[in-house]
């Protein structure tokens, strides 16, 4: 049985302005060998939950939120955010997890090779250990000329494989891809993606994604956000539904939607 390495239960986040939005996290559980998919419509909080899980935002509400909950060192996340420890929730987020924005969130001043090399400078990594990581995932995601440019002179596709190498360098334990090959066309989209299986072995991996045909038969566990509401007036209640075989999560839900399993409890 794999460790558990986050899980959610309970977690609500609510987002003010307009009607009102409010994100519903029942029962969401990461292993270290997870391969977890997000879909649904735009809009409808793929991305709130991975600032969820990447400890970007913090959650109104949890009956449960856990880093590496079966480990004597378990960080009871909810805690840490209501007593403001921010610099434990910081080292988490530097040391264990690697994020994959959507416009790759490059930093325009850095040249390829350092923005890649920053996050191993945040986690103190030795900096010959440092060049080793970066010169090897240069050359698997193909970049290796790109190291001395900046990232405005990069086309979309390059930016992307700089994004994912440099979620990738520092070595974390969980890996979160939002929307990574969205601007991407069909070929380098695939390609991508399989990049960022191939090299997150080993590690914990959750994509958000609107292609779920790009997903298919790549060991996913999908999970859909439903979005809906009890009036007009009444604030958008979204959930988290899964996980789902691919038939459903292509075709849509029933009022009780087949499940693929249950996942061990921390």
């Amino acid at each position: 049985m794999s460790q558990s390495l986050l899980s959610l239960t309970k977690v609500v986040k609510k987002r003010p302005g307009g009607r009102g939005y409010e994100l519903n996290v029942q029962d969401l559980r990461l292993t270290v060998n997870s391969r977890v998919a997000l879909v649904g419509d735009s809009g409808s909080g793929k991305s709130t939950l991975l600032d969820l899980a990447a400890l970007i935002l913090k959650p109104d509400k949890a009956s449960g939120f856990f880093w590496r909950p079966q480990s004597p060192s378990a960080v009871d996340l909810f805690r840490a955010w209501e007593k403001k420890e921010i610099q434990l929730l910081e080292r988490i987020r530097r040391e264990e997890l690697g994020y994959v924005t959507q416009t790759g969130g490059l930093l325009p001043f850095l040249s390829v090779k350092d923005n890649i090399l920053l996050p191993t400078k945040l986690k103190k990594i030795p900096k010959k250990k440092a060049l080793v990581s970066l010169y090897r995932l240069a050359e698997e995601l193909k970049i290796v000329d790109l190291l001395a440019k900046i990232p405005s002179k990069l086309s979309v596709g390059q930016r992307q494989r700089v994004a994912i190498a440099r979620a990738l360098a520092h070595q974390p334990s969980l890996i979160l891809a939002d929307e990574p090959t969205a601007s991407l066309d069909p070929p380098t989209a695939r390609q991508a993606l399989d990049l960022l299986l191939t090299l997150s072995h080993s590690r914990a991996l959750i994509v958000s994604t609107h292609n779920l045909d790009l997903i298919k038969d790549q060991g996913f566990l999908i999970y859909k956000v439903e979005c809906g509401t009890q009036g007009p007036d009444q604030p958008v209640i979204a959930s988290l539904v899964g996980p789902l075989d691919f038939t459903l999560a292509k075709e849509g839900f029933s009022s009780e939607p087949k499940r693929l399993g249950a996942q061990s409890s921390p």
